[in-house]
């Protein structure tokens, strides 16, 4: 009768220990990603939602359109945005590097201090979108410019 005990209690810590490290590779995959393009985890990734221009937003984005000024559309799309999100602004940005180069956008420049600065560009426009963070949601300023 001990044996079968003991045998019982090496099967529950086994079990145990597969569900822990299950838990950790979660951790592990999400301690690891820092926006290279890798297939992050679930949680870490902010569905891609309607477009501006060919600029995609995040799902749950909203446009302030009275303080917005949108020109053209496609690629052609020029002016200003400025909106937000309730997301975290890591996820945000997240959003932006692994989104954009798809889009035929390339990335020049990118600045983290209390706001976030990514600078893009394709043959005929660049786009400074800034990123500040927020308390309860993350502001989104675009300019959409074209080159000379």
């Amino acid at each position: 009768m001990l044996k079968v005990i003991f045998s019982g209690l090496v099967s529950i810590a086994m079990l145990a220990g597969v569900a822990v490290s299950a838990q950790s590779a979660k951790a592990d995959a999400a301690a690891a990603y820092d926006g290279t393009g890798v297939k992050p985890p679930e949680e870490l990734v902010l569905q891609v939602g309607r477009a501006i221009g060919d600029i995609r937003l995040p799902v749950g984005a909203s446009i302030d359109s009275k303080k917005s000024s949108i020109y053209g559309s496609g690629p052609n799309t020029y002016g200003r945005v400025l909106g937000s999100i309730r997301a975290e602004t890591d996820l945000v940005m997240r959003f932006f590097l692994d989104n954009m180069p798809g889009d035929g956008w390339e990335l020049i420049s990118e600045f983290q201090s209390d706001d976030i600065t990514l600078v893009y560009q394709k043959p005929t426009r660049v786009v400074v979108i800034l990123i500040d963070r927020g308390k309860r949601t993350t502001d989104l300023r675009m300019t959409l410019t074209p080159r000379s």
